[in-house]
């Protein structure tokens, strides 16, 4: 199973200029005549209409799309002190449009219009400083930024602010001013910070676990348009979290996340028809669902693609064609993936069974926090494959592993102790371990426990 994928919250940008679209025109909507009023209106001096021509431009409405066009009527308009053209060359130069792309050249044109008021152009500083784009990383001076932004009625520097409040950066963790940011955010109707409150709420991060709270707002994120939310209403649903457990219903939300083009929603469907969880079980459909995020560079769906041929589901078994999507999610940052790789190399499944590349490849997962890859190399350790065996190495790795959850790693730390493999054989710290073990579902830790009740000798039955 892939696994349901939850998503957090991140930065938003200023808002951009829009890009032109295909739509019906409005009635008596006419771009061409608006394009002769405002070059009238230019070629009198007027700064404002030097900006909207440069806008038509921009975004090709009533004339063919030309940057460079844009470009020379922002320029024209930032000369007579327009900061909105001064932003709007910084958009340009930041995202390359019709130029290459600087950020030091964008950073001096939002420089001229945040010295102009704009707060727009602030709050862009402000995560050039955050992100340390084209500037040094520094939370202190993006702060300060954001905090002048949101002053001048930036929602996008109120919710940053919230992001770093709640993530300690710059500043020390505090959840209750984070939450007090994103309000401001949200009350601006800004869905992302509607989001994180619900966050918040899910969690219990600053405020008492309320999942009905967190449902709420997540509901208001996504009739603001938030996919990320339709994507967390999806996992409420199919968590039981405040609700019902409801399947069909996950599904719905889902769906919804993935046509607003949200990668971890497509791989949730995917999930779902791949377990035949609120539908009949469909790996083709599952198959189509990881592509379309893969598609994305979503290394989640990469991953489940990985899955499908590594199991051969829908598909016909292909452990080469499994580890390419293992390698591409590997890359892409999933430290599932990197365990993934681990595995076919540990059992030599489609590659040549190569221990010492295994462990490299579950150290890499093990250092991004995988639980599962902790295991392994506890059981690497212990069976001596690929390293000299070293029960004392296997025990570390296997705390290590049920300290992140993992109840394989409880079940071995049981029978390390069961056995006296590395520690003084104890039948109570076996059995506690066991019993860790089986509270999280682990039916072989059942087992143990089982087995040293019947022979009572402190032996947990046969070695694994």
């Amino acid at each position: 199973m892939l696994g349901r994928i939850v998503v957090v919250a991140g930065l938003l940008f200023a808002p951009l200029p829009a890009l032109a679209v295909e739509t019906a025109p409005t009635e008596g909507q006419d771009y061409a005549a608006a394009k002769g009023w405002y070059e009238k209106a230019a070629s009198a001096g007027d700064a404002t209409a030097m900006h909207k021509l440069g806008l038509l431009y921009e975004e090709g409405q009533g004339v063919a799309q030309d940057y460079a066009a844009a470009r020379g009527w922002y320029e024209k308009a930032a000369a007579k002190g327009l900061a909105e053209s001064m932003y709007n060359l910084g958009i340009l130069d930041e995202f390359g449009r019709g130029v290459a792309q600087d950020y030091a050249a964008a950073k001096g044109w939002y420089d001229k219009a945040a010295a102009a008021g704009d707060a727009d152009a602030m709050q862009k500083l402000g995560y050039f400083y955050d992100v340390g784009q084209g500037v040094p990383q520094d939370y202190a001076t993006a702060r300060g930024w954001y905090e002048t932004a949101a002053a001048g009625g930036s929602a996008s520097a109120m919710n940053n602010l919230g992001v770093l409040y709640e993530n300690g950066q710059g500043v020390k963790q505090d959840y209750a001013r984070a939450k007090t940011w994103y309000e401001k955010a949200a009350a601006a109707d800004t869905a992302d910070a509607m989001r994180s409150i619900g966050r918040l709420y899910l969690n219990g991060l600053g405020v008492t676990q309320d999942y009905a709270a967190a449902k709420g707002w997540f509901e208001k994120a996504a009739s603001a348009g938030s996919a990320e939310a339709m994507n967390d209403l999806g996992l409420v649903y199919e968590d039981g979290q405040g609700v019902a457990k409801d399947d069909a219903a996950a599904k719905g939300w889902y769906e919804k996340g993935a046509e607003a083009g949200n990668p971890f929603a497509m791989t949730n469907l995917g999930s779902l028809y791949e377990n035949g969880q609120g539908v009949k079980q469909d790996y083709a459909t599952a198959k189509l669902w990881y592509e379309k995020a893969a598609a994305t560079d979503n290394p989640d769906g990469m991953r489940g693609l990985g899955l499908l041929y590594g199991n051969g589901r829908g598909v016909t078994q292909d452990y080469a064609t499994a580890k390419l999507w293992y390698d591409k999610a590997a890359n892409a940052g999933s430290a599932f993936a990197m365990n993934d790789l681990g595995i076919l190399y540990d059992n030599g499944q489609g590659v040549k069974q190569d221990y010492a590349t295994a462990k490299l490849w579950y150290e890499k997962a093990a250092a991004a926090g995988n639980a599962q890859s902790m295991y392994n190399l506890g059981a690497l350790y212990e069976n001596g494959q690929g390293v000299k065996k070293d029960y004392g190495a296997a025990k570390l790795w296997y705390e290590k592993a049920a300290d992140a959850g993992s109840p394989e790693g409880m079940s071995a730390l049981g029978t390390l102790y069961a056995e006296g493999w590395g520690v003084t054989r104890d039948r109570s710290a076996a059995k506690l371990w066991y019993e860790k073990a089986a509270a999280l579902g682990d039916t072989g830790a059942m087992q143990k426990i089982a087995a040293l009740f019947e022979k009572g000798t402190g032996k947990a039955g046969a070695k694994r």
